[in-house]
């Protein structure tokens, strides 16, 4: 019984690890073995989903099926560029806080209301705007927004450790702050950072897909926000049959990656709630 338990606790991870593992292969062919260019016209303007043309075409005549494939890989380097920015600061700037206590705690605090008070999409909107359309910028952007709550669960997190009884008597023993976090505070802290930074991922995807959308991302890149924009903009793509594989196939994708990975966020957040990680 207690086998069966455990698979079925397990059985949610593997599912969503699947998917994405499913979507990267897919995506990956696109990328590593399609013929066709994500750039260059390979068919005829408009040409529905066929044995050439997986996806069909758009109006200029550019494989749909290689543009999402050059998209995914794009969305998922930029989210996972994000994640990881987001877990050095807020990961950082919360442990800090947790651990020093104090002033320390009491500047890091104000930084994180100030931050989650902001509305984000459109500071990023303006900011976007003004500051260009630059990869490096947008994936700056949006960590610059995203780390405060990993920042303030982090700092919760280590702050309850560190008042341990086996914590402060290593303290008062001399025990070094390294020594400390590897030693009695890695094992607890680290799983809620790579939980706040997994929830990012797919939230980076969903931001940097709507500053594409509204022409704030770099227009050069096959972005899926890009490709929503060119398709519902297309002069009675409604009233066609266009629509069904030039502007469904993007917004799946984008709805696809994007459930898989705040999923997969949510069942690790649930298994640490639940003390199980």
């Amino acid at each position: 019984m207690p086998g069966k338990r455990n698979r079925a606790r397990w059985r949610p991870c593997l599912v969503l690890c699947a998917g994405l593992l499913a979507l990267t292969l897919f995506f990956g062919w696109g990328v590593l073995g399609w013929p066709c260019s994500p750039t260059q016209p390979s068919g005829a303007s408009l040409e529905a989903p066929s044995a050439a043309h997986w996806l069909g075409t758009d109006d200029l005549g550019i494989d749909i099926y290689a543009q999402l494939s050059q998209g995914f890989f794009a969305s998922m380097s930029l989210g996972l560029a994000c994640g990881v920015l987001t877990a050095l600061i807020g990961g950082g700037l919360g442990m800090l806080a947790g651990y020093k206590g104090g002033g320390v705690q009491a500047a890091v605090d104000f930084a994180v209301n100030v931050f989650l008070a902001v509305p984000q999409l459109p500071v990023l909107i303006v900011l976007g705007a003004f500051w260009g359309q630059d990869r490096r910028l947008v994936i700056g952007l949006i960590a610059a927004f995203s780390w405060a709550p990993v920042a303030k669960q982090t700092a919760a997190k280590t702050r309850s450790a560190a008042h341990r009884t086996y914590v402060r008597a290593a303290k008062s023993w001399g025990a070094g702050s390294w020594y400390i976090f590897k030693n009695h505070l890695a094992a607890d802290v680290l799983p809620v950072v790579l939980v706040g930074a997994l929830a990012v991922v797919g939230k980076a995807i969903l931001q940097e897909s709507a500053l594409a959308y509204l022409g704030l991302s770099d227009p050069t890149a096959k972005s899926w926000g890009l490709m929503i924009n060119r398709a519902s903009r297309f002069a009675g793509i409604y009233f066609t049959d266009y629509w069904k594989w030039w502007l469904a196939a993007p917004v799946a994708a984008l709805m696809l990656t994007i459930l898989f990975t705040r999923l997969l966020a949510r069942w690790l957040e649930q298994q640490l709630l639940e003390g199980d990680v």
